[in-house]
C-alpha cells in the first residue's frame, strides 16, 4: 500500500511507513523505474507558470500543459499522487490583485480537472485560499519557508497544512529539535534527504526568491543563478561545505524512522532518469557504495545517462532561449559563462569521470557525534569535527580544481566588478588590445589559501587570536583508482541496485 496523503495523518505516528516523494523529470520511463518501491507522489510542475516556483525555468523539463496531464494520468495508473509546485518565494505580490486571482483562479481549475493530488504553496494565503476555495486538494508547505523548530511546525498545522516540509538547509542534524517538532504535530513533516546546499545557508532566503523570479512566464530577465555560482565556489574554497551539508545518507535514514519521520523527499527534478531511480534504490536499500555526490549533486550527470530527448538540456536553441539577451548583459563577456558552465558541467553534461569524490563509506559514524550535541551553538570554525571528515572523504582532482578556481574567480569578478553589464565598445577595444598582446589587465594568480572572490577575507580569518585560513588546499590527496563515478567510464547507474549488491534487499 502506498498509503495516500489524504490518510496517511489520521494514522498513528509510530504506525506510518516509510515513504518517498521523488522528483519529476517527465520521462515516462521513470514511473516503471521508481514504482516498485514506497513512492508515493511525484512532484513538478510546468517550466513556467503566470506565479513560477523553486526552480528556474532553464533548469526544468520544457514540458506544456498536455505532456503534464498525461503524466498525471500514468502516475495514477501506478497508485502514485501527483504534487504540483506552486512554491514561488517571491510573485511581485500579483497574487493580491485581480488579474492575479484570474490567473490562480485558471491554474487551480486545470490543475482540478487533471486532477493533481496535492499543491505545494510557499506562502499562508495559498494556504487559506485553496483550503477554501479547493479542499479537494491536500496543501503541502514548502521547504523554502524554513520550518525549523515546533512553533513554526504548530502554525502550519493550526491553518490546515497537510504536511510540512522541514527546512533543509539547518536542522537535519540538530536532532533534539527534530524530535522536539515530531512531537509537536501530528502532521505529516518531510525530510529533503539528498539536498545539498550549504549548513545555515545565509543566503538562502535570497536564493529562494531569485529562482522564483526565473520561473514565471511574464518577461523574464536574464536568469543567472548567482547563488549557485557563488556557493559552489565557495564550496570549492572550504571543502568542508560538502559534508557540513544537510544531507540525509542512505545508511542514516533508520536513525530519522526512530524519531517518527516517514516521509522523505528525493530530488531533483533535472536528473535523468537512470540517476533518479538509483538514488530512489539506495534509499530504499539504505546503503549506497560509492560517490555520495552519485545521490546529491544536482549537475554534473555523467553524458552517458541522458537520453536523445534530454539534449535539449543543453541545447544552443535552449541556451538562446533563455541567455541570449543583449540589451540585458554584455554578450561579450559570456564566454565566461559558457567556460563556467562547461567546466563545472552545469550547463552541459559531465565528460570523464567527476572530479570531486566522496567515499560514502568513509563518512559511516560520521552521524554519531551529533546525537550528543548539535551545531545550532557551536562555532565550526573551533569545533572543526565536519573539517576532520572532510579531510578523512573528500577527494578533488587537482588539476580541475587549479583550473576551476581561476574559472569562478574569472567569472565573479566580472560580477562584482560589473563587466557583465558593461560597454560593448570598451569590451570590444579592451579585447582586440589584448588579441594583438598590448597592456591590458591581467590576473593576478592567488596563493594557496587566499578564498579568491568566494572567501576574500579567509586569509584574515581567525579563531581564539590565531589565524584559521588553511596553510594549503584542504582535501588535496589523490584519489584512489578505484573511487569511480557512476555512468561515463563508470558503473552504469542501471546495472547497480542502491547498495551495489551488498546486503540490499534484492540481494
Amino acid at each position: 500500500m502506498r498509503y495516500p496523503s489524504a490518510t496517511i495523518n489520521q494514522m498513528p505516528i509510530a504506525d506510518r511507513p516509510t515513504r518517498f516523494s521523488v522528483a519529476c523529470n517527465f520521462d515516462p520511463a521513470l514511473v516503471d523505474a521508481i514504482a516498485p518501491y514506497p513512492t508515493y507522489e511525484v512532484f513538478g510542475k510546468l517550466p513556467k507558470d503566470f506565479f513560477g516556483g523553486g526552480r528556474p525555468s532553464f533548469y526544468l523539463p520544457d514540458i506544456g500543459k498536455k505532456t503534464l496531464e498525461s503524466y498525471v494520468r500514468r502516475v495514477h495508473d501506478e497508485g502514485i499522487e501527483f504534487n504540483y509546485l506552486l512554491n514561488s518565494s517571491s510573485m511581485n505580490n500579483v497574487e493580491f490583485t485581480t488579474e492575479g486571482q484570474r490567473e490562480l483562479r485558471r491554474l487551480l481549475d486545470w490543475l482540478s480537472e487533471i486532477e493533481v493530488d496535492t499543491i505545494t504553496v510557499a506562502n499562508l494565503f495559498f494556504l487559506r485560499l485553496i483550503k477554501q476555495r479547493y479542499p479537494h486538494f491536500g496543501v503541502r508547505i514548502s521547504s523554502h519557508r524554513e520550518t525549523d523548530n515546533p512553533r513554526k511546525a504548530r502554525f502550519w498545522e493550526d491553518n490546515g497544512a497537510d504536511c510540512v516540509v522541514i527546512s533543509e538547509t539547518t536542522i537535519h542534524r540538530e536532532f533534539e529539535v527534530l524530535q522536539s517538532i515530531r512531537e509537536a504535530v501530528k502532521v505529516d513533516l518531510s525530510l529533503i534527504v539528498n539536498n545539498w546546499c550549504r549548513q545555515d545557508c545565509a543566503i538562502a532566503s535570497n536564493h529562494a526568491v531569485l529562482l522564483s523570479n526565473a520561473s514565471r512566464n511574464d518577461k523574464q530577465s536574464f536568469p543567472l543563478d548567482y547563488c549557485s555560482v557563488y556557493c559552489n565556489a565557495y564550496r570549492l574554497e572550504e571543502p568542508v561545505n560538502y559534508i557540513r551539508a544537510n544531507w540525509i545518507r542512505p545508511e542514516d535514514i533508520a536513525r530519522y524512522r526512530k524519531m517518527g519521520y516517514s516521509n522523505f523527499k528525493i530530488v531533483e527534478r533535472n536528473t535523468p532518469t537512470e540517476l533518479l531511480a538509483l538514488r530512489v534504490r539506495a534509499y530504499d536499500a539504505g546503503r549506497y557504495d560509492g560517490n555520495l555526490l552519485d545521490l546529491v549533486q544536482n549537475y554534473a550527470y555523467p553524458k552517458s545517462v541522458f537520453k536523445k530527448q534530454d539534449s535539449a538540456y543543453y541545447s544552443l536553441a535552449r541556451m538562446a532561449k533563455y541567455f541570449l539577451k543583449p540589451a540585458q548583459v554584455n554578450l561579450l563577456e559570456f564566454p565566461k559563462i559558457v567556460r563556467f558552465g562547461k567546466t563545472l558541467s552545469m550547463l552541459y553534461p559531465r565528460e570523464g569521470d567527476n572530479p570531486v569524490y566522496i567515499d560514502n563509506r568513509a563518512l559511516d559514524g560520521f552521524l554519531e557525534r551529533f546525537e550528543k550535541q548539535g551545531c545550532e551553538s557551536v562555532d565550526c570554525e573551533q569545533c572543526r569535527y565536519c573539517h576532520r571528515w572532510a579531510e578523512k572523504a573528500v577527494y578533488f582532482d587537482p588539476r580541475w580544481r587549479e583550473e576551476m578556481s581561476e574559472v569562478y574567480d574569472e567569472l565573479l569578478d566580472a560580477l562584482h566588478g560589473g563587466a557583465l553589464w558593461g560597454s560593448y565598445a570598451r569590451t570590444a577595444v579592451t579585447k582586440a588590445l589584448a588579441a594583438v598582446g598590448l597592456p591590458g589587465k591581467t590576473r593576478v594568480r592567488r596563493m594557496p589559501g587566499s578564498g579568491g572572490q568566494a572567501v576574500p577575507e579567509l586569509p584574515a580569518r581567525k579563531v581564539a587570536g590565531k589565524s584559521a585560513a588553511p596553510a594549503s588546499p584542504p582535501c588535496a590527496k589523490m584519489k584512489p583508482a578505484h573511487f569511480v563515478s557512476v555512468g561515463n567510464a563508470g558503473p552504469a547507474p542501471g546495472s547497480l541496485c542502491g547498495a551495489q549488491c551488498s546486503g540490499c534487499n534484492d540481494h
